[in-house]
């Protein structure tokens, strides 16, 4: 679509000019590239120390003097010392790429002598206004330009895309592109996120125009609002130059992705320190003699350590009896992570030593990290469980 704003390059203007332009000057376009003459005169010898540049620039209106200049850069060509072309008797011919404004708006050319530095050439000493303007024929979007979103994919469509040039002046490849940027789009340079974008076939100058409507996969921009544009660009000798564009009214919003949530802290289980075992009853028995030791021994029964107590004649034995076994499959509540060393290896299948080491491993999840504890095997474990409870 036609549009009448262009992105202002910025400049500044000295206090007094170093150089001025001298007649006769102007410009030819030739394609993508502009030709450009001109002649210099030096009005401080100081310019001699400065890098020098001549520009072609496209103004909404002709600019009156330097300091009234505001449009848009669009040829620039850096130049040789000024004592080289200062005093020239002829006029100093160059060319450049040329990056016509966007649109098919008509602009005032006008010539820029301007100092400063490759890349930066922004203290404008004196301009050339010309007073007829100029419309740029390049390819351009007529009628109703829009998009649709839906999920991940957009649908872009344009009513028609024309060549306005001559006929025998056939395009560059095109391409549609749609962008977020941070404001309208007013032409010339820009920052921003590739939405989506597809490649169309040149076209013909003159010929019939063609319509668009492409479904395309979208990339979503960064979290907050963004201009949405559709941009007709055209392939050039420099790459990709946008030819024409329209801004849609609308701002669009991405929120932020939601937060993730911390994880979940549990404190870990402290482990508890065994209960304090009430002392055994001290029974008084004879001493057994060696055949009783010797049945017991044969029926395997486990005999309490031995303390002597009484005289030579008539010895006593205190006794502590031992935890009885309780066999697996019983109902039985022992907790692995509270018993104590005697409540444990009083479980069928759990041996002291098994014991002890179920509680160098407390605390315990769950009872499946008895797989964990040397000596417990998978099928031990099986056997035992239903003895057993956290």
């Amino acid at each position: 679509m036609s549009q009448t704003i262009i992105q202002p390059t910025p400049i500044h203007t000295p206090a007094a000019s170093m150089a001025r332009l001298s007649e006769p000057h102007g410009y030819r376009f030739d394609g993508d590239r502009v030709h450009l003459r001109a002649r210099f005169t030096v009005l401080d010898p100081a310019a001699n120390q400065r890098a020098w540049a001549l520009q072609l620039w496209a103004c909404p209106s002709a600019p009156a003097s330097a300091s009234d200049l505001a449009g848009q850069m669009l040829a620039e060509v850096a130049l040789p010392p000024m004592s080289e072309v200062a005093d020239e008797t002829e006029h100093l011919d160059v060319s450049a790429f040329a990056c016509p404004p966007a649109g098919g708006a008509e602009h005032f050319l006008v010539l820029v002598l301007a100092a400063g530095r490759p890349g930066q050439f922004d203290e404008v000493h004196d301009v050339a206004a010309y007073a007829l303007p100029q419309r740029f024929l390049q390819p351009r979007m007529r009628g109703t330009v829009g998009y649709r979103i839906e999920g991940n994919r957009v649908h872009l469509s344009v009513e028609h895309i024309e060549n306005p040039r001559d006929a025998a002046n056939r395009s560059g490849t095109l391409a549609l592109e749609l962008w977020a940027l941070a404001a309208p789009y007013a032409g010339g340079a820009f920052q921003g996120t590739h939405l989506a974008g597809a490649v169309l076939a040149p076209l013909s100058g003159q010929a019939e125009p063609i319509s668009s409507s492409i479904e395309l996969p979208l990339s979503s921009p960064p979290p907050g609002e963004w201009h949405f544009v559709l941009m007709l660009r055209e392939w050039t000798a420099a790459g990709y130059v946008t030819r024409d564009f329209t801004n849609f009214a609308t701002p669009v919003f991405y929120a932020p992705p939601p937060a993730a949530m911390p994880p979940k802290l549990e404190a870990p289980i402290a482990p508890t320190a065994p209960p304090v075992e009430p002392a055994m009853p001290t029974k008084t028995v004879p001493a057994p003699s060696l055949k009783d030791v010797a049945v017991n021994s044969a029926n395997k029964e486990v005999l309490a350590p031995i303390k002597l107590l009484g005289s030579k004649d008539k010895e006593k034995v205190a006794i502590a009896p031992a935890p009885a076994k309780v066999a697996a499959g019983a109902v039985l509540s022992v907790s692995v992570n509270k018993a104590a060393e005697s409540e444990l290896a009083a479980v069928d299948g759990l041996s002291p030593k098994l014991a002890r080491a179920i509680i160098s491993k407390r605390p315990l999840a769950s009872l499946d990290d008895l797989k964990r504890v040397k000596g417990i095997s998978a099928k031990l474990l099986a056997r035992i469980r239903s003895s057993l409870k956290l």
